[in-house]
C-alpha cells in the first residue's frame, strides 16, 4: 500500500476548493506549483476540487501534466478574459500559421492589454468562475477555498465565495500584485483601484502565503494594517519524481542550458553580447553549445539570430515539464536570468529544479538578492550581476576551464546537498500545515 493511500486512510477528509485560472493542460513553471500542490494534497486528508478555466491562447502547453492529477476533480469555465477570446480565434483559424497569437505578440503590447483592464486582464473571468464555484459550493462540502495569485482576479472569485458561505480563505502569491518589481499601472484610477481591491481581499483573507521572505516583508509594508499572523511563506521547489532517471551529459560537448522564457526586463541581451565578444576573441570551441528550452517571442527570437553567435545556440521549441528535466540532467551547466532592476526579491521557480539536477548554475542575477543568496548557501554555481558583460565572460570561460580539467565536482561539492527543505511533497505538507489551523 503506498504511503498516500495509507496517510488517506488514517485522516477524515476534508475538500478544499482550489482556484487556479493557469492549469494543464498548460504548461510553464506558473502551473508547477499548482499541481504538485493538487498531487500531493490528498496524501494529508485534503481533496483538491480545482476550479479553472477552459482552453486558452497561452505560450506553453503540457498534456503529460495531466497524468499527475488524473484522479482530481476539475471544473472547466468558460470566460471572456483576452487570451480566452484569442484561443477561440484561434480555432476560427483567423490567426495565420501554427504558433499561438500569444507567443507573437510583443512584450510592450502584452503589457498594454495587462494594464489597461481594472484588477488585471483575466476579468473577464470572474463571472463565469463566481457562478461555476457557487455550484461547487452548493453540491459539496467545502472546507477551505484557495486561491493561486496571479491573476489576481482569482482572489475575486475567491473572496465573493468565501462571504457568500462563510468559507476560510487562503490567498496563495506565487507573485506579487501590487508589490511585484515590474507591477505598472494604465493610470493612477488603475493603481488605487488595485490597492483598495487587494486591501479588500488581505482583510478576508484568513491566510496569506508567500513564496519568499523579501517578498513577504514588501506585501507587509504595503499593507502595515493587516494582521501579520496572516502571513507566512512557502517556497516553490521541486518534485522529487521528476528526477527519478539519470541521465549522461553529450561527453562530446559542453552544453549550458536555460529553460523557460523571457518576459519584462528579464532579457538575454547583456548575455548574447557576452558570447559575441569571446566569440570574436576565438575563445569559444565549436563543442560549447548553449541551449535555451521555450517558447520564446518573435522579439527575442531576432535578438538571437540578430546576435551572431547562432553557431553556439540551440533553440528549442516547449517541450513538456518531463522533457525539460531531461533536458537539465543531460547539460553540464544551467542558465539562470533575472531582470536587474528591483529583483532582490525574485526567485524564479526553476531555480529550485535547477538544485535538484546537480548541476552548476551560471546566475545572471542580483548579487544581494535572495536567489543569489540560496545559490551561495549551496555552493551551487558562480553568480555576477545580469548586465556585467565582463564577468559574464569570465564565468563562462571558468566553467569552461572545469569541465575540461574535470573538476566540476571538486569546485561545486553539489552531489550530496539536501534540498529536502524544497522538496514538493514537503512543502505541500506546509500547506497543509496552514489549513489545519484554519479548520
Amino acid at each position: 500500500m503506498s504511503v498516500m493511500n495509507e496517510n488517506k486512510m488514517e485522516q477524515p477528509f476534508k475538500n478544499i476548493l482550489f482556484i487556479s485560472y493557469f492549469f494543464p493542460p498548460l504548461g510553464g513553471p506558473g502551473v508547477q506549483r499548482s499541481v504538485k500542490f493538487c498531487k500531493y494534497l490528498p496524501a494529508y486528508g485534503w481533496d483538491p476540487i480545482v476550479l479553472t478555466v477552459k482552453d486558452i491562447a497561452y505560450v506553453a502547453y503540457d498534456n503529460t501534466l495531466k497524468n499527475e492529477i488524473a484522479e482530481i476533480d476539475v471544473h472547466r469555465t468558460g470566460s471572456c478574459d483576452i487570451m480566452r477570446v484569442l484561443h477561440k480565434l484561434e480555432k476560427l483559424k483567423l490567426s495565420r500559421g501554427n504558433e499561438s497569437v500569444y507567443t507573437k505578440v510583443s512584450s510592450s503590447r502584452k503589457q498594454i492589454f495587462r494594464d489597461i483592464f481594472p484588477i488585471d486582464s483575466k476579468i473577464g473571468w470572474i463571472p463565469f468562475a463566481v457562478r461555476e464555484g457557487i455550484k461547487i459550493c452548493t453540491t459539496h462540502t467545502i472546507d477551505a477555498i484557495y486561491c493561486s495569485v496571479g491573476p489576481f482576479s482569482s482572489t475575486e472569485v475567491g473572496y465573493q465565495l468565501s462571504k457568500k458561505f462563510n468559507i476560510p480563505l487562503i490567498v496563495d502569491y506565487r507573485d506579487l500584485f501590487r508589490g511585484k518589481p515590474d507591477a505598472s499601472y494604465f493610470s493612477s484610477w488603475h493603481e488605487r483601484y488595485a490597492y483598495k481591491w487587494e486591501k479588500k481581499v488581505l482583510d478576508r483573507a484568513h491566510a496569506v502565503i508567500i513564496n519568499t521572505h523579501r517578498a513577504k516583508k514588501r506585501i507587509q509594508n504595503l499593507f502595515p494594517c493587516i494582521e501579520k499572523q496572516k502571513f507566512s511563506v512557502i517556497y516553490n521547489g521541486y518534485d522529487k519524481e521528476d528526477f527519478d532517471h539519470i541521465y549522461k551529459p553529450h561527453s562530446a560537448k559542453i552544453i549550458f542550458t536555460y529553460t523557460g522564457g523571457f518576459y519584462g526586463e528579464r532579457t538575454p541581451i547583456f548575455f548574447l553580447k557576452a558570447l559575441a565578444e569571446l566569440k570574436n576573441l576565438h575563445q569559444l570551441t565549436g563543442n560549447v553549445k548553449f541551449q535555451f528550452v521555450g517558447n520564446l517571442s518573435e522579439s527575442i527570437r531576432k535578438t538571437f539570430y540578430h546576435s551572431g553567435v547562432m553557431k553556439h545556440i540551440i533553440l528549442t521549441s516547449q517541450v513538456s515539464h518531463r522533457e525539460s528535466v531531461k533536458c537539465l540532467l543531460q547539460s553540464d551547466f544551467l542558465l539562470l536570468f533575472i531582470a536587474r532592476r528591483d529583483s532582490k526579491i525574485v526567485i524564479p521557480a526553476k531555480l529550485f529544479e535547477y538544485l535538484a539536477a546537480r548541476k552548476p548554475i551560471l546566475a545572471m542575477v542580483p548579487k544581494n538578492g535572495d536567489a543569489a543568496h540560496i545559490i551561495k548557501e549551496f555552493s551551487a554555481g558562480l553568480i555576477c550581476e545580469p548586465d556585467d558583460v565582463q564577468k559574464i565572460k569570465e564565468n563562462i570561460l571558468e566553467m569552461i576551464k572545469y569541465k575540461q580539467l574535470g573538476i566540476i565536482n571538486e569546485i561545486f561539492p553539489i552531489r550530496n546537498n539536501n534540498y529536502s527543505a524544497y522538496d514538493r511533497r514537503n512543502l505541500t505538507k506546509k500547506l497543509v500545515d496552514v489549513l489545519n489551523q484554519l479548520v
